[in-house]
């Protein structure tokens, strides 16, 4: 019998030190990820910041390299090969000095193409790599970014707000989360006994 009650306390000791050491690892992981809590609604602003500007980029990537088609432009027929994907739609032509290109990044501005189908491209004559569906240009691309930029701003925009209304509450009750999940007067209630 006393075999078994020396497992069970070895046991129970491990178990209790366990939990003594989740409960630690938690404590420290709270203390660390405070500052940050504290500032989400700036740290909201600032992902859709980036991430807006980012969007925006896009676009002035699409204008350069419509811009350089334009400034030497050459036009080709094209035949659009199987083997594409979301990000990639290929295809195959002829340039004006007789080489067959296929473009490893594929041709700018696809939408509604099918393999097997023939459409007029323009390309960049010194850097035939460059290529874009015929008639199109940048400006395909405004809609869907706009759409995308006020989207994530209808998301971020009313999620920084509670949170930043919800550090305010904090602020006004005149409580401060410790980092042990307790919240405590920040200053001594009011009918206290001294």
């Amino acid at each position: 019998m006393d075999g078994v009650n020396d497992v069970r306390a070895t046991v129970g000791a491990r178990a209790r030190s366990l939990y003594d050491a989740a409960r630690t690892a938690w404590e420290v992981t709270r203390t660390a990820v405070a500052p940050v809590v504290r500032r989400a609604p700036e740290i909201v602003v600032g992902v859709g910041l980036v991430l807006s500007v980012l969007a925006v980029l896009v676009l002035v990537g699409a204008a350069r390299n419509d811009a350089a088609i334009s400034a030497d432009q050459g036009t080709a027929v094209a035949e659009v090969l199987d083997g594409g994907d979301v990000g990639h739609t290929f295809i195959r032509f002829t340039a004006s000095d007789g080489a067959v290109l296929t473009p490893d990044t594929g041709v700018l501005y696809p939408r509604g193409l099918e393999p097997g189908n023939y459409v007029i491209v323009e390309y960049d004559r010194s850097k035939p790599e460059l290529v874009r569906v015929a008639g199109r240009s940048w400006t395909e691309g405004l809609g869907p970014v706009a759409l995308g930029i006020v989207g994530l701003w209808v998301v971020l925009g009313p999620t920084a707000w509670a949170l930043a209304r919800r550090r305010k509450g904090r602020a006004e009750d005149g409580t401060t989360p410790r980092p042990d999940g307790d919240v405590t007067p920040d200053r001594e209630p009011v009918g206290a006994l001294r």
